[in-house]
């Protein structure tokens, strides 16, 4: 029973080290906390390959390969002169530096010179560590009569107190480090995610005394112990780096870890399947499975590393560029749903990687056509029909196909699932006549990812009548808003809201909101600021949603009333009410404009009241 139980949870442990390695790099490729992050899973997936294989030994070959026998050697415990086996195996001292280095990356201020000390100084740790450990007796020896199911198989050596002490040592300085970053950050979202990550890294900490106890007292604890513990850990280590780099750029992941995970379960299973009826049917050894899904687990993590390699054997520097912000953008469509900002992203690049001078997409509705992006492109479609861009294959604009007014130069017909469903078109190059093949062969791939992105975003009605209805009704709004108070005087009080002097000389002072709020005793300019304040501070309330506060992360209808309080209000930092609500920076600065468009908008409602009856 305790040997089943020690092979499912250092299998488990095996592959989620190795997956979640992966995924935390490929998610944030420029992040050194993300590389340092995903070593250090990788160092723990060692720990759980090495007592797999203790349990599984593989067979003893005589007849192998001359590069082989280094391995077979290792295997059999004859490498070097410490006659060391796999049991000994694979310390945890380099994913114990590696993740005290994250920790120091975490910390606000940056690396200093006592910090990179600590860190040069674990490192040199490891090294002894690895070097002793395959060379020498002096830190873990196996008991060859021992239970390699419990861990006082491995005796310790004269040198493995001070290693004990050292690595509790660095496992508490990575706590503190954490610790630090938690009080530093005024995020709630963002604490939380530090608090797990410091909850992770004593859960590890826990391993080391479980060690101490079993091979230097001599406790039988099973290994098992000591290995769910370090799953636990890799798991909020891998989902905690994750979180945390995305909250730094603005990102969100859900989705994508969920899908992600759902397909490495998936795959996982179906290869443990296969490599049992291997072993059932035909006598394959057990060990060869634990082979077999760690080369599955690491393929399909690097699919999508392989096919950008691929690319820059296959595509010119333009074209490449051009496809990794399309898949990008699909990408970020499903994580967010923001069709119109990221269409019109995906057409401002297409635009540069041909050197149109202009470029629009244009999407087919119900009854009439609509523009879902435009780049430079001051045109309108008002005697343009379904019919005119209805195409089997790119076409050169030439002669009366469209009004010359329309400064067309190539239509590329945009299919999804066999049915055209918009158009792009592009005006003239810049420096030619007309696009060559290479320009045109070069839109095909995001014509096809632009077609994809149009269909699964118009699938509902609702949808296709949104899309058709937007640029039209932003105009009809802006054409209907009369606004009385100019936006850029309300959103410079806000920006010096506190100052009451600077808002008792702001023209806003001038309104009769503010006069009639005004008693005779309050005479000075500083008067009239004070109440100036109020003013705008009770119409930013008006955008408060209701009376209860929102969860942890506020609903999207709560964003421009805590983007508005928390920045000019309250004086919170803008990074920290971007991690708070979960958005990107252009997010919050278009909700920012948009809620004090919406202040501007009721006050000037409010002053008419005021005047109406006066």
């Amino acid at each position: 029973m305790l040997l089943t139980i020690t092979l499912i949870v250092n299998f488990l442990g095996l592959i989620m080290a190795l997956w979640l390695g992966f995924y935390v790099i490929t998610r944030s490729p420029r992040k050194p906390i993300a590389w340092l992050s995903g070593l250090a899973l990788w160092s723990l997936s060692g720990n759980f390959l090495n007592i797999l294989l203790a349990l599984n030994p593989p067979p003893v070959l005589e007849q192998v390969p001359s590069w082989f026998r280094i391995y077979q050697a290792f295997i059999e415990g004859n490498l070097a002169k410490g006659a060391n086996s796999w049991l000994e195996g694979w310390l945890l001292v380099p994913s114990i530096m590696l993740w005290h280095h994250v920790t120091m990356l975490m910390r606000p201020g940056g690396m200093n010179l006592w910090r990179r000390i600590r860190v040069i100084f674990g490192y040199l740790i490891s090294l002894s560590a690895i070097y002793l450990q395959v060379t020498t007796p002096y830190l873990l020896v196996a008991d060859p009569e021992g239970d390699p199911l419990y861990i006082n198989t491995l005796n310790a050596g004269s040198l493995y107190p001070i290693f004990f002490i050292l690595l509790l040592g660095y496992i508490l300085m990575s706590a503190m480090n954490l610790l630090r970053s938690v009080q530093d950050t005024s995020s709630r979202l963002m604490r939380k995610q530090l608090t797990t990550l410091v909850i992770a890294t004593l859960i590890a900490g826990m391993t080391i005394p479980l060690s101490f106890l079993g091979s230097l007292i001599g406790i039988r604890i099973p290994v098992a112990i000591p290995s769910a513990l370090l799953i636990l850990t890799l798991t909020a280590i891998g989902v905690g780096v994750t979180r945390y780099s995305a909250l730094m750029e603005g990102r969100t992941l859900r989705k994508d870890f969920l899908f992600n995970a759902i397909t490495m379960a998936g795959v996982t299973i179906l290869y443990v399947l296969v490599s049992l009826l291997s072993v059932w049917f035909f006598g394959v050894p057990p060990g060869i499975f634990v082979f077999v899904i760690m080369f599955a687990v690491i393929t399909h993590s690097l699919v999508d590393l392989v096919r950008r390699s691929v690319d820059v054997i296959v595509y010119r520097h333009e074209t490449r560029e051009l496809r990794e912000k399309l898949i990008g953008l699909a990408y970020l469509i499903s994580e967010r749903g923001g069709m119109a900002e990221y269409l019109q992203r995906a057409l401002r690049e297409i635009c540069v990687s041909v050197k149109a001078t202009s470029g629009i997409i244009v999407v087919f509705g119900e009854d009439e056509l609509q523009v879902a992006a435009r780049h430079l492109y001051q045109g309108d479609l008002n005697h343009l029909s379904e019919e005119d861009l209805k195409a089997d294959d790119v076409l050169h604009i030439e002669g009366d196909r469209l009004p010359m007014s329309m400064k067309v130069a190539l239509l590329v017909p945009l299919y999804a699932e066999g049915k055209q469903v918009g158009a792009l078109l592009l005006g003239r190059p810049k420096n030619a006549m007309r696009y060559s093949n290479t320009d045109i062969d070069r839109q095909l791939y995001p014509s096809d990812k632009l077609a994809d992105v149009i269909k699964d975003m118009t699938r509902e009605p609702e949808r296709i009548a949104l899309i058709t209805s937007l640029v039209e009704k932003e105009a009809m709004k802006r054409r209907e808003e009369v606004e009385l108070i100019d936006v850029s005087v309300v959103e410079d009080a806000l920006r010096n809201l506190s100052d009451y002097a600077y808002l008792g000389h702001s023209s806003l002072v001038s309104l009769e909101l503010v006069t009639v709020s005004t008693s005779e005793d309050l005479v000075t300019h500083i008067d009239r600021g004070k109440v100036l304040r109020n003013l705008i501070t009770d119409t930013i309330e008006k955008l408060r949603p209701s009376d209860e506060p929102p969860g942890e992360i506020p609903p999207r209808e709560w964003h421009p009333y805590v983007i508005l309080h928390d920045a000019y209000v309250m004086d919170i930092p803008n990074r920290d009410i971007i991690a708070k609500l979960y958005i990107s920076e252009g997010t919050f600065n278009r909700t920012r404009r948009s809620a004090i468009r919406a202040i501007a908008r009721a006050m000037s409602e409010m002053e008419g009241a005021v005047e109406t009856e006066t």
